[in-house]
């Protein structure tokens, strides 16, 4: 259970890549669509199991979310769901009740049709995997496990820290910095996995870290207090970061657009939209353009960059967070806004499909 727990908190490195490369190249280079794909299979086993389901979980990382969607396999053992992507590629992890602690990671293709066969053994073992398209088996097993590996998920013992509450917060990001190197040593002696696969998962990982460590300065440092001393009633004297702290995003590269293959860079996004600091403002009413002007203004020395395609991949996530955390529909000069912006494009379509999915939902 204690496991099972984690992997639900670590659905941000569920991703996958076919092993062929001319899919490696696409996903390289992933194009935002709105479509649907269907992913059919069966789920065979050795030992007498009733009521075999799966979950699938589906990122969308345009509108913001993990959509998580649950399918039953019938008396054949077989199963087909149809589930909305905003990618042409876009990746996802699913498991069954046999052996949820091991979910499989694999990769759909917007409007088409991805098969998985899985044979558990009598342990509720997998004993086998057949894909269609032919995915690399090591990429769809391996990755998760070397991923929990990395982030200390088998281990009994919390990892080793390093008192930082007294130094300066180049300290702590210095520290983050050669954490990630440390633990991405694990991933690149690996010689299981695709070379294209370990991109991601080092890109995933990295951004994971940020999020969970570098984000909120003082409540790192007071956790780190709390952890060296024991004392959970003194409020440390935690220094204070401006901006310039977060100059370590120009290390990640944020315009890759390789980052749309990482789901966890949806909660990475939400913290750039809530940070204080930052002091990116709702999006509200404003017209795209002059939001985008603000924000220009806050993030572009952080960034490291003024244009490109994560800015306007950020507008569409602050719209997501009005839809999906705010539940509050798009106001008719919203959709004005939007339309005058992206016109028909992708991003356009997909937040007017979450806004007519959302009124459905309220009703």
């Amino acid at each position: 259970m204690r496991r099972l727990l984690k992997f639900l908190s670590l659905l941000g490195f569920m991703v996958v890549l076919s092993c062929k490369p001319s899919v490696d190249k696409e996903i390289g280079t992933r194009k935002i669509q709105l479509g649907t794909a269907k992913i059919t299979g069966s789920v065979t086993t050795q030992q007498k199991a009733n009521g075999i389901s799966l979950e699938i979980f589906v990122t969308h990382p345009i509108s913001g979310e993990t959509v998580t969607h649950k399918v039953e396999v019938d008396q054949a053992g077989k199963f087909s769901i149809d589930v909305d992507v905003e990618t042409d590629f876009s990746l996802i992890a699913l498991k069954t009740n046999l052996n949820p602690e091991k979910p499989l990671l694999i990769n759909v293709k917007s409007n088409d049709v991805t098969n998985i066969d899985i044979t558990y053994n009598a342990n509720s073992e997998i004993e086998a995997i057949k894909t269609d398209p032919e995915m690399n088996t090591n990429d769809v097993k391996e990755s998760l496990p070397i991923v929990y590996q990395m982030v200390g998920i088998y281990d009994d013992k919390p990892t080793p820290q390093t008192q930082l509450y007294d130094k300066s917060p180049d300290a702590h990001l210095n520290f983050i910095k050669s954490t990630v190197a440390d633990k991405l040593k694990t991933l690149e002696k690996d010689s299981l996995i695709s070379k294209e696969r370990k991109e991601i998962l080092a890109r995933d990982f990295r951004i994971w870290n940020y999020r969970i460590r570098a984000f909120n300065y003082e409540r790192s440092m007071r956790a780190n207090f709390i952890y060296y001393t024991k004392d959970t009633v003194t409020i440390p004297k935690i220094q204070k970061v401006d901006r310039n702290y977060f100059n370590y995003m120009k290390d990640l590269d944020l315009n890759n657009s390789q980052y749309l293959v990482c789901s966890n860079f949806i909660d990475f996004q939400k913290e750039v939209l809530k940070n204080e600091i930052l002091a990116i403002p709702e999006i509200a009413e404003r017209d795209i353009p002059s939001w985008l002007a603000i924000v220009k203004t806050n993030l572009a020395t952080a960034l490291g960059f003024s244009d490109g395609k994560y800015y306007d991949i950020l507008a569409a996530n602050a719209f997501g967070t009005q839809l999906l955390d705010g539940k509050k529909p798009l106001s008719d000069n919203q959709k004005k806004n939007i339309k005058a912006y992206w016109k028909e494009g992708e991003i356009a379509k997909i937040l007017l499909h979450k806004n007519e999915q959302l009124i459905k939902r309220l009703k």
